[in-house]
């Protein structure tokens, strides 16, 4: 059962992403933005949801997240979800104009390469599976030097 505050941050990045790009993302991409807007929540000091991400092979994952959209598979999410949140609207649209660009692939690639998903599997090659847990404190210390690397530039 997703979490309501989870739930808020799914609906706001469905919505946001519809209103700027003009159509839904699909699940792996929601999974993603998800990932980025909690990242960055963390680093600001912030928790936008409790529940955790793993390192599955195609990127951070929310299992809960994964269950309410599985049907979708690489399709776009076309169900109704409800209205944005309008204490995160500002956050996430910031996040999804960033982000939402790239498809669900490229984002996926995009984790890959982040200490947070690296340091959460390990030794264990991309290709494998894997439920071990993105810990928010890694998650925190990788965002909050994204976010210092770019107060420089």
């Amino acid at each position: 059962m997703i979490s309501n505050e989870l739930d808020k941050v799914q609906r706001t990045i469905i919505n946001v992403h519809r209103e700027l790009f003009d159509e839904s993302p699909s699940p792996m991409k929601l999974q993603k933005l998800c990932y980025y807007a909690q990242g960055y929540a963390l680093a600001e000091g912030g928790e936008l949801f409790q529940e955790d991400f793993q390192a599955w092979q195609h990127g951070p994952v929310v299992c809960e997240l994964f269950d309410k959209y599985r049907e979708y598979q690489w399709r776009q999410i076309t169900e109704e979800v409800g209205e944005s949140e309008a204490t995160i609207l500002d956050f996430i649209t910031n996040v999804v104009s960033a982000y939402g660009r790239y498809d669900g692939a490229a984002l996926s690639t995009m984790t890959h390469r982040e200490n947070s998903w690296i340091e959460a599997r390990g030794d264990l090659d991309e290709s494998q599976g894997s439920t071990a847990v993105i810990t928010k404190e890694s998650m925190r210390r990788f965002f909050t030097a994204k976010l210092k690397v770019a107060d420089v530039e």
